[in-house]
């Protein structure tokens, strides 16, 4: 069941959908995991450029931020990509999210221990990552619903500000 985009909505909106007519059709459903993680990883890949950038131009005030958004888009990928991936998402979908984006969080902070540690592996290196994934995408689903209204769960569509 399709309708016409209302004012506000764009293709990538929630409840938004094009007409049968419209040649702007939004992205199929079983897509939207794929959309998000490439979007998070966009997002992180974006962050280690600015880093080389900062690096190579001599500013540490850059690097710092960089370094900063690095840590904070590979700890907290898993709600970055399901916040990315639309609202509201299935119950399947939702778990494909979070467990790729786990498992590519894990990956990603497991990396910048890594490169903080001197380019050197430390056993403790892949534990604290899983733990930083946890503890942030943890905090960041809290403080969404919380502060925010964002439901991420299953079927439920997400609350408007202010209703």
């Amino acid at each position: 069941m399709e309708r016409d985009l209302g004012v506000g909505e764009t293709i990538l909106s929630p409840g938004g959908r094009a007409s049968a007519r419209s040649p702007l059709r939004r992205y199929p459903e079983r897509m939207r995991v794929a959309r998000g993680t490439l979007l998070a990883f966009a997002l992180f890949a974006a962050s280690f450029a600015l880093h080389i950038v900062g690096g190579a131009t001599d500013q540490g005030w850059l690097f710092a931020i960089a370094v900063v958004l690095i840590y904070f888009f590979a700890a907290g990928f898993p709600f970055v990509a399901t916040v990315l991936a639309g609202t509201p998402l299935g119950q399947q979908q939702r778990q494909a999210t979070l467990v790729v984006g786990t498992v590519a969080g894990v990956a990603f902070t497991s990396a910048a221990y890594w490169a903080a540690n001197g380019r050197s592996f430390a056993w403790w290196e892949i534990p604290a990552a899983a733990i930083s994934v946890a503890v942030v995408s943890g905090f960041l689903f809290a403080v969404s619903k919380r502060r925010f209204g964002l439901s991420l769960s299953a079927g439920e569509p997400a609350p408007r500000p202010g209703r």
